[in-house]
C-alpha cells in the first residue's frame, strides 16, 4: 500500500517534544502520530528556529527540512499538512495550504489569536477541496467517545446538568487559561452534548492572575456550570456529569461510571454507587485522530469530525463570555 505523505509545520512541543515525556500515553504529538502510523510517511517540516530543527534531525535524520510552507508544497507533495506552529501562523499557513488544495489539513487549536482573525480564511475556506481538521484531540479519545455514546443511548436517563473544572497554572490569567486548554474544555463540551452551547453568564476576573471565572451555559435541556480558575498548584480537567438515574466523572485520569440503586444508608431513598473506576487501556487520542485525518484523505467530500467551523464555533464562545470584561488578549504561547 502506497505511504500517505505528511509534512510537518512546527516543530516544538505539541508536534514533537511531547514524545518525550515517559508517563504520556503514545503517540503523544503530531510528529509521533504520524512515525506510529504504518500508513504514513513523513516527507518534509518546517520550522525557523535552528535548535529546534538540529534537535528534530536527530530523531528523523533524513527528513528534508525547508525554509517555508511554499517551499515545501512545491518540492516535498504532501498529501497531509500538519500545522503545529506559534498560533499567530495558524492562519498564514492554512491559508496557504487551502489555495494549493492540499488534500487534508490538520491544525492545532486554538485557530487564532481572535475570532476576527479566524474568520478571515472563511471565504478561502468556501472555494478549497481541502478537508481541515482541527487538533482538539479529546474527540478522538476513546474515553470521551464512550460517555458520548451512554449519552446519545440514555444509558441512566437524560443528561440534566453538567458541572466542568479546568485549572492550570498558579499565576496565569483565566483568559490565557481560556484560550489554551479551554479550547479543549469547550469543545468537548459541544461534542458531548451533540450541539451548541448558550454562554448565559458568567463572573469573575479574568485578565487577572489566578482568575477565577465562572461560566454559566446551556445546550439544549441540559445546564452547564463551568469553573475556569488559576490559583492551584497541579492541573485539572474534568467534568462530572450528572443524569436521571446515574453520574459520570470524566477528564484527565478520571473515568468513573455511578449507577442509582436502593440506598444501603436510608430507607426508601437511592444512592449513586460507582462501579467502573478508571479507564482499561489505551485512549488513543492522537493516534485515532490520525487515522481520521487518512479517513478524510481516502474519501473527499467527507465531513470532519473536527472541522474548522468547530474549532471557530469555540472562538465564538470565547468571545461570548470574555465580551463582558473588554477586550480579548489572545494567544501567544503555543
Amino acid at each position: 500500500m502506497k505511504q500517505i505523505r505528511c509534512a510537518l509545520i512546527g516543530l516544538g512541543r505539541i508536534a514533537v517534544s511531547l514524545e518525550d515525556d515517559p508517563l504520556r500515553e503514545k503517540p503523544a504529538s503530531h510528529w509521533g502520530a504520524i512515525s506510529y502510523n504504518r500508513q504514513t510517511a513523513l516527507c518534509g517540516a518546517v520550522d525557523p528556529e535552528k535548535e529546534r530543527v538540529e534537535e528534530f534531525l536527530k530523531r528523523e535524520p533524513g527528513c528534508p527540512v525547508f525554509d517555508d510552507l511554499e517551499n515545501l508544497i512545491q518540492k516535498a507533495r504532501p498529501d497531509i499538512i500538519h500545522i503545529a506552529s506559534d498560533t499567530e501562523t495558524h492562519m498564514p499557513l492554512l491559508s496557504t495550504a487551502l489555495g494549493e488544495n492540499i488534500p487534508v489539513i490538520v491544525c492545532e487549536k486554538p485557530l487564532a489569536n481572535s475570532l476576527e482573525e479566524a474568520e478571515t480564511v472563511l471565504p478561502l475556506l468556501e472555494r478549497s477541496e481541502s478537508a481541515v481538521l482541527i487538533n482538539h484531540e479529546r474527540r478522538f479519545s476513546r474515553d470521551y467517545r464512550e460517555v458520548r455514546g451512554l449519552i446519545r443511548e440514555k444509558a441512566f436517563g437524560e443528561l440534566l446538568s453538567i458541572n466542568a473544572r479546568l485549572y492550570m497554572g498558579k499565576t496565569r490569567p483565566v483568559a490565557k487559561i481560556l484560550y489554551h486548554d479551554g479550547t479543549h474544555m469547550l469543545d468537548i463540551l459541544r461534542f458531548l452534548c451533540d450541539g451548541d452551547l448558550e454562554i448565559l453568564h458568567s463572573a469573575g476576573k479574568p485578565h487577572e492572575k489566578g482568575g477565577p471565572l465562572i461560566v454559566m451555559a446551556r445546550s439544549g435541556q441540559t445546564d452547564i456550570v463551568l469553573d475556569i480558575s488559576g490559583g492551584r498548584d497541579h492541573l485539572v480537567f474534568e467534568m462530572d456529569l450528572s443524569f436521571e438515574r446515574g453520574r459520570i466523572r470524566v477528564g484527565n485520569g478520571v473515568y468513573e461510571l455511578w449507577s442509582s440503586e436502593e440506598s444501603p444508608y436510608y430507607s426508601g431513598f437511592r444512592s449513586l454507587k460507582c462501579s467502573t473506576t478508571g479507564w482499561n487501556g489505551r485512549t488513543a487520542y492522537f493516534s485515532a485522530m490520525m487515522n481520521h485525518a487518512l479517513e478524510l484523505y481516502r474519501n473527499p467530500g467527507r465531513k470532519s469530525e473536527s472541522s474548522f467551523r468547530d474549532g471557530l464555533e469555540v472562538m465564538r464562545l470565547i468571545d461570548r463570555i470574555l465580551e463582558p470584561y473588554g477586550e480579548p488578549p489572545g494567544s501567544s504561547e503555543d
